[in-house]
């Protein structure tokens, strides 16, 4: 097996992975150590990398076999439909609802069929400060409520949909950015609404934590809207605090990876680059379902 370490990136999760190099196409003993990491920490960082869209689509493809086709057509990577741009370059991104559409807390994935889904993000180019994406840590969220909010929601469900399909419930903080423009063309291949837990134990893990309780939540059945507006509220502010978040701020050949099952996150707004020395660019892919290297972990 290749030598592979690690790094802490935060107290309660995340690690940098010291030792891959993910031009190269990963033996499984190497995707089975990868995904035990990912699985306890969360987020994996690997740095120095220099990908091109097809090395980076063959190792999301190679991650769970099936990788999702986001609706945003506008943003895939030409030739790539399973690729997305992230950033401020070019005139689509020079309007700032692109540009900063991900500027919100949610969860990547929570409105498909499967739940179980990564997100990867590679860096092309970074801003030397600022353009951080923020994560937080939804298992340690949960294991910090009081007992009455557990019995609260362990046997509540809510309804997600795709951001800017329906109002979401929780509502938008002051410095919470609008959503992307969705286009007829764009909300007609969202997939339809989908049920799941507010406290949702992992597939692979079996740890509880909070499941998306922003961004995406529409509904929670049997409950007044009011009621569960307020609900949403408090576990988004109470699962968003400082000590549960770790802020990555990217530098070029940065591939970051997380598991969007046990997290949540949001980008952190930028301006529309002037030149070189502002310029902000990702290619984004996703992986879905149970990744192939969950076969040889110990759970």
């Amino acid at each position: 097996m290749s030598l592979i370490a690690f790094k802490s990136l935060h107290p309660s999760f995340g690690k940098e992975v010291v030792g891959v190099n993910l031009q190269s196409k990963l033996k499984f003993d190497v995707l089975s150590k990868l995904t035990q990491a990912l699985m306890d920490n969360k987020v994996l960082l690997f740095r120095d990398q220099n990908l091109n869209p097809e090395q980076l689509a063959e190792f999301g493809r190679a991650w769970s076999g099936r990788t999702r086709i986001d609706s945003f057509t506008e943003m895939h990577v030409p030739g790539y439909d399973d690729i997305n741009v992230i950033g401020n370059v070019g005139e689509l991104f020079a309007d700032a609802d692109y540009r900063n559409g991900a500027a919100f807390w949610h969860t990547d994935c929570a409105a498909e069929n499967d739940p179980d889904a990564t997100t990867m993000l590679y860096c092309i180019h970074a801003l030397p400060e600022n353009g951080e994406t923020v994560l937080a840590d939804m298992e340690l969220a949960y294991f910090d409520l009081d007992n009455d909010m557990k019995n609260k929601i362990d046997e509540l469900t809510a309804r997600h949909c795709y951001a800017g399909a329906r109002p979401i419930l929780g509502g938008k903080q002051s410095w919470e950015h609008e959503l992307t423009p969705v286009t007829e063309e764009t909300e007609r291949n969202f997939p339809a609404p989908v049920n799941r837990p507010i406290a949702r134990t992992h597939s692979i893990t079996g740890r509880k934590g909070l499941y998306a309780p922003a961004g995406s939540i529409f509904e929670v059945p049997g409950m007044p809207d009011r009621e569960a507006n307020e609900l949403m509220f408090s576990l988004k502010v109470h699962a968003t605090q400082d000590k549960y978040c770790y802020a990555h701020q990217y530098k070029p050949g940065d591939v970051l990876i997380w598991d969007n099952t046990s997290t949540m996150h949001y980008g952190k707004p930028v301006a529309a680059a002037t030149g070189d020395h502002d310029r902000r660019l990702m290619h984004r892919i996703s992986p879905l379902g149970i990744p192939v290297g969950v076969k040889a972990m110990n759970v």
